[in-house]
């Protein structure tokens, strides 16, 4: 099975090769023989040398910050203390080391959990500007532009708020397969005025499938132990099927971080929480990759009737083994990702490595189920 693998991926596959593999085991692999991507080395695969001094002029040119600051947070960013905090300074970054659109959308699906986004004006024209090697300040400019057109195109309020209600569903690809013909800055602005009403911030598509899925968590058909229909609030959905034993409070001032390990914290950073959630439902952030995993694995999408639209596929019951339970299941999962413009499954990446675990499970084992023992042997 190879799915254009990077030499850290298939260190890391190469674990479930021969017998099958037990949570514990899962667990102890990953505090020791498991290989994860940071966002240091994928940025030195782009810039494999002087990339800290690249960085720290370009953005010091950028921003205006001084530089010794900028040093301090790009040295923090490449010791994996911490990561860029908005999309806005990743496009920067890969303006700074003149990456083309393709690998500008890799370093913002690994950071931000989503590529470039082709419905979002601005980020329409970051991609323009990076396809034909503009600088950054032109690219600023252009963004600009973008942005009061479709203001005038829409309701002003409305585009703040970042959707375009009514969008046809998995409309962004067609418009991102459109925008591959935009060539010349005259075809980018007759780009946006032909569909300034179709573009929004948000993503329409991933939002219209975490309602879906999340109402299937909500209002479960026939749950009731007396035949009738419960519901759930979003709350109730995150502590029954979400959480996973995954530690929900805040830290109290006073204690110190060692009571997490290093691998408990980056598993937790990846897991959404009950406010994520909220804020997604109702529009005021955008769907994260991680919350639609963890709906798709714990409503079974794989078993759903197929859609007209949505592209998911009737799972059926089939006797396979692990490794084929989990070919099917990972082809799947990507197409269900690439629908909402979001990165493939990558082994490379700590919270996909234990999506794929719980990817092979078999007969009465269910995906959800191995991802919970998972977290309640990384989480005691």
């Amino acid at each position: 099975m190879n799915y254009g693998m990077t030499v850290i991926s298939q260190n890391n596959m190469s674990f479930f090769e021969g017998e099958e593999k037990t949570p514990q085991q899962i667990a102890d692999f990953l505090k020791e023989g498991a290989i994860f991507r940071s966002f240091a080395y994928l940025l030195a695969g782009f810039c494999p040398e002087g990339l800290k001094e690249k960085l720290v002029d370009g953005l010091a040119e950028i921003t205006g910050e001084e530089k010794n600051a900028v040093a301090r947070k790009v040295r923090n960013w490449l010791n994996g203390k911490n990561l860029p905090q908005n999309r806005e300074t990743l496009f920067q970054i890969c303006f700074i080391l003149k990456l083309n659109e393709e690998e500008a959308s890799r370093v913002l699906g690994m950071i931000a959990e989503t590529g470039i986004h082709y419905r979002n004006p601005k980020e329409l024209a970051y991609a323009y500007a990076l396809r034909m090697g503009l600088t950054w300040q032109q690219a600023v400019k252009l963004k600009e532009r973008a942005v009061l057109l479709c203001e005038s195109a829409w309701n002003r309020d409305d585009f703040k708020k970042g959707a375009a209600f009514g969008t046809p569903f998995g409309y962004t690809k067609k418009l991102q397969e459109m925008f591959r013909e935009v060539t010349s800055e005259e075809d980018f602005i007759a780009f946006l005025k032909e569909h300034g009403q179709e573009l929004g911030i948000l993503h329409e598509t991933a939002y219209q499938k975490f309602v879906e899925l999340l109402d299937v968590l909500q209002n479960p058909k026939g749950k009731g132990g007396d035949g009738e229909e419960k519901s759930f609030t979003l709350d109730q959905v995150m502590q029954e099927y979400l959480r996973m034993n995954i530690p929900s409070q805040p830290r109290k001032k006073g204690v110190k971080s060692q009571e997490m390990t290093p691998l408990q914290k980056l598993v937790k950073r990846c897991w959404p929480n009950e406010g994520e959630l909220i804020r997604m439902r109702r529009r005021q952030e955008d769907v994260s990759r991680k919350a639609l995993l963890l709906l798709y694995l714990v409503t079974e999408a794989f078993d759903m009737e197929p859609g007209e639209e949505d592209g998911d596929y009737f799972f059926e019951d089939l006797e396979e083994d692990a490794d084929t339970m989990l070919e099917i299941r990972w082809k799947r999962m990507d197409m269900f990702l690439d629908t909402y413009g979001m990165n493939r499954l990558d082994a490379g990446n700590p919270f996909d490595f234990l999506v794929i675990y719980a990817l092979r499970a078999q007969g009465d084992d269910y995906a959800a189920d191995r991802m919970e023992q998972m977290m309640e042997i990384l989480f005691p």
